[in-house]
């Protein structure tokens, strides 16, 4: 009596088959891993953005602030304290002091009154990565306390640029040494939290905007 013929695969055929199928499973798995990583990364340089953005927004606005409302728009009779702004608490003196990496300014920001408001960057003059932080004070505060430290909020982080603000004067000289200061330019770049993937260089963003003083 003959063998019946047995049927299915030889152990060789199985052990090919379950390569293959490896081998296509770690090609789509690696694809899919890169692919999260690209996504994060477009999706970090796209907040990267918008952080940037609405920092140099909020900034500009202040800015346009600064120096309102000044000393011209005050009843010269309920003045008695002494000529100029420092005294007063309802009247802003508008740039108190600039430098590359920290901005002082007064003005009435949030309509709540004059606040003293200070931009600063952390650590100042780097190393960077750095982180550039806002305070605001009331200015009546100011007055009681030059030496008083507003609460900080940051801003925006991984920048690594250390100038971040330049003065100009009304002729566009960089850095007037009169005083006379007309303008500020603010630039940031700022440098993502994970690098690309395929590339393994980190995205940046670069920002440069400005804002006229007018006190």
């Amino acid at each position: 009596m003959k063998d019946k013929l047995q049927c299915g695969f030889s152990l060789l055929e199985m052990m090919v088959t379950l390569i293959i199928i490896t081998i296509v499973i770690a090609v789509v798995m690696q694809a899919v891993v890169t692919m999260e990583a690209r996504n994060t990364v477009e999706s970090g340089k796209v907040d990267l953005t918008q952080q940037s953005r609405e920092f140099m927004d909020q900034i500009v606005s202040d800015i346009h602030q600064s120096g309102f409302p000044s000393i011209r728009t005050a009843d010269p009779t309920t003045l008695g304290l002494g000529p100029g702004c420092a005294s007063y608490s309802t009247i802003a003196c508008g740039l108190i002091s600039v430098a590359p990496s920290a901005l002082q300014f007064e003005g009435d920001v949030d309509g709540s009154g004059v606040s003293e408001v200070y931009i600063q960057e952390v650590p100042a003059g780097g190393p960077c990565p750095c982180t550039i932080q806002r305070g605001t004070l009331p200015k009546s505060q100011y007055i009681a306390n030059p030496a008083a430290q507003p609460p900080y909020y940051t801003e925006v982080t991984n920048v690594m640029n250390t100038a971040i603000f330049t003065a100009y004067d009304s002729s566009g000289t960089a850095n007037p040494v009169s005083g006379n200061i007309a303008a500020i330019q603010i630039t940031l770049y700022v440098r993502a939290l994970q690098p690309d993937p395929k590339t393994n260089q980190y995205p940046t963003v670069t920002m440069v905007s400005g804002a006229k003083i007018t006190n």
